[in-house]
């Protein structure tokens, strides 16, 4: 998993629960704002031997699932 793929993770969990958007314009306007505020809090994302083997677990998970459909 890479940086991006995290950042859109946050994204989605903080604004994007209930996505329900009276059109593009107001999309566009909550997209903007959630960049904003992160701006303001920015910080780098930090892996630590717990998430990785996190990740690596979930990948093992989707590979056995893969091979055994």
């Amino acid at each position: 998993m890479n940086q991006i793929e995290q950042w859109f993770s946050i994204l989605q969990r903080k604004r994007f629960t209930i996505p329900n958007f009276k059109d593009k314009v107001v999309l566009a306007e909550r997209l903007q704002a959630f960049i904003q505020e992160w701006n303001i809090y920015a910080h780098p994302f930090h892996w630590t031997t717990k998430s990785v083997a996190k990740v690596m677990a979930k990948c093992e998970a989707n590979l056995a699932a893969a091979k055994a459909a």
